[in-house]
């Protein structure tokens, strides 16, 4: 099975573009993979991440 890693950063078009990536890869069938190392502020992060969890 194929793994994306999904790298995103602090920008809002970072944040959509994963979503994007995400919807595209749950529809395929493939797993995926969060890469949150760029986003240094916790609290944000910690936001990005609930966002993101919802899909």
């Amino acid at each position: 099975m194929l793994r994306k890693v999904i790298m995103v950063t602090d920008t809002e078009e970072s944040v959509k573009n994963a979503i994007r990536e995400i919807l595209k890869s749950k529809n395929k069938g493939h797993d995926y993979a969060l890469d949150l190392t760029r986003i240094l502020d916790k609290e944000r992060k910690t936001a990005i991440m609930k966002k993101l969890t919802r899909f």
